[in-house]
């Protein structure tokens, strides 16, 4: 009898602010249904108290609200985020450990490079995946380095191409993975791979907030880590949902959008009353200028309306090698819960008609059929 499990991935979480485990109200059930899920930590926990992080913005609440996030029914979570190092290396060593308290398997960052490095093994029955994690939306000094906290760097370089002769035109960017960086994920992926069935490999990456786009490094890196054995890409970052490809039959879901986190309004016009970059970086993505119900639960909802479109991904596992690749759509409501969508749902058509044009618009050539409940990947 051949043996069958269901990978679920989503994108970015975090515990709410308040009442955290409301964030989970409508699709806890579905998530416990899944035999092994994968999430990316966008949220530092701490008790300190009148914290002022050095960048414009960053995700900070109480480590007890972590609790909260089990309902989400993860195993495997991420901290390889450009966030990870906001407050310093004690707090993130602190947010570490409290998902570690709450069984949580965490990977993509640690107390130095050999931890942030070192993968994750969830076995079910005969079956075992593993999972790795990168960063390649990393500040100066947030990489872990020998004897620095910090996460596991997949960082690019850019270059702007002057394509016209005349001065002051608008550049072609281009961007290339840092060599040093790619191999030292190579050489992890294939020590992991020597160790699992299946490995997902996840990246922090690409262009946040502008729809469809996706960087020649993300297509590189991606491309070198199934090459190197990865049978997964598991990509988030971007806060937008972004196209899925396949590569020598492997599954690149480039972004997972969000799925799980509050963000109130007050928070928000905080961070960008002291900080320019911040203040800036909100008004040049701002396409709503008057208050919503999003405001309250999270003011980002109301900036940008496709931060609302979301979806778990599915790939099934089948005799210990990857098979069909799903999702189900989800759109995010207006207090900041995911909510899975059905077929008749105004929001499933929203979120598959979004994401076949953003993969359209890439020149990636997915097809997405809708099979009950779920949208088939091929």
């Amino acid at each position: 009898m051949s043996e069958k499990l269901t990978l679920g991935v989503v994108g970015d979480v975090t515990a709410f602010h308040r009442e955290p485990e409301s964030g989970y109200a409508f699709v806890g059930s579905y998530l416990q249904e899944l035999d092994i899920v994968f999430a990316q930590n966008e949220r530092l926990y701490t008790t300190s108290e009148d914290i002022i992080p050095a960048v414009g913005w960053t995700e900070v609440t109480r480590p007890e609200n972590v609790a909260g996030l089990k309902l989400g029914n993860y195993d495997v979570i991420s901290c390889a985020s450009n966030h990870s190092g906001d407050l310093g290396p004690d707090i993130l060593m602190e947010t570490i450990a409290a998902l570690r308290d709450n069984g949580f398997a965490v990977i993509g960052a640690g107390a130095n490079i050999a931890e942030a490095r070192k993968p994750a093994f969830v076995d079910r029955g005969d079956t075992r995946v593993g999972f790795l994690a990168y960063c390649s939306l990393l500040r100066p000094n947030y990489e872990a380095g020998p004897q620095r906290p910090g996460a596991a760097p997949m960082r690019a370089h850019t270059h702007y191409q002057q394509v016209d002769y005349q001065p002051g035109t608008k550049p072609k960017i281009l961007t290339f993975p840092v060599a040093e960086d790619l191999s030292a994920m190579v050489a992890d992926i294939r020590a992991a791979k020597e160790q699992c069935d299946v490995l997902a490999v996840s990246f922090h990456w690409g262009v946040h907030l502008v729809k469809g786009v996706l960087p020649d490094y993300e297509h590189a890196v991606a491309r070198a880590a199934i090459d190197a054995g990865a049978d997964v890409i598991i990509g988030h970052g971007p806060h937008v949902i972004k196209a899925i490809e396949f590569y020598n039959g492997k599954p690149i879901f480039h972004s997972l959008g969000n799925f799980c986190f509050d963000l109130p309004s007050k928070l928000i016009e905080e961070a960008r009353a002291r900080n320019k970059e911040f203040d800036d970086l909100i008004g040049s993505h701002q396409e709503i200028n008057e208050p919503t119900e999003y405001d309250e639960w999270y003011h980002p909802y109301s900036v940008s309306p496709d931060q609302v479109l979301s979806l778990i991904g599915q790939v099934e596992i089948v005799d210990k090698r990857v098979g069909r690749v799903s999702f189900r759509p989800v759109v995010i409501n207006k207090r900041a819960q995911p909510v899975v969508q059905k077929p008749d749902d105004p929001g499933f058509t929203q979120v598959l008609d979004y994401l076949t044009e953003v993969t359209q618009s890439q020149g990636i050539s997915t097809s997405y059929t809708i099979e009950g409940d779920e949208v088939v990947c091929r």
